[in-house]
């Protein structure tokens, strides 16, 4: 359930899409993962403050293949994915391969409208992130 839940916020902080609804629904379900007094909050905050997913849209989309979830130890694990970057008409532009390292922590969400978007209370604490050579 761990190892699926980090895969879905990969995919939901990463992906970008045309569509302004489904953006949202992404963006919405990040940061159903993040409480505000964590270190991966002001990550996340700074990465679309400086990465609107909605400026992107208007010239490319970004679909996420997440490739390998690793546990390294009861609250850390790796992340490693890829991400295609195709054009609006849908030829590929680029393809990146990411690592990410996130430290987890279980804590059971505060009300229903949380546990929708988290139900198994799964928290990122800290995220940190980089491109692969």
């Amino acid at each position: 359930m761990v190892r699926a839940t980090l895969g879905n916020f990969v995919t939901s902080f990463r992906s970008i899409t045309p569509d302004a609804v489904v953006q949202k629904q992404y963006i919405d379900r990040t940061y159903a993962l993040l409480r505000n007094s964590d270190p991966s909050t002001q990550k996340i905050n700074s990465w679309f403050r400086d990465n609107s997913p909605f400026e992107k849209a208007k010239t490319s989309t970004v679909a996420i293949e997440v490739n390998n979830i690793v546990a390294l130890s009861s609250q850390t694990y790796q992340i490693d994915w890829t991400e295609y970057e195709r054009d609006r008409r849908g030829k590929e532009t680029g393809t990146r391969r990411y690592r990410g390292i996130a430290t987890v922590t279980l804590t059971a969400p505060p009300d229903e409208a949380t546990i929708r978007l988290n139900p198994i209370g799964l928290y990122i604490r800290d995220f940190d992130w980089t491109a692969q050579l």
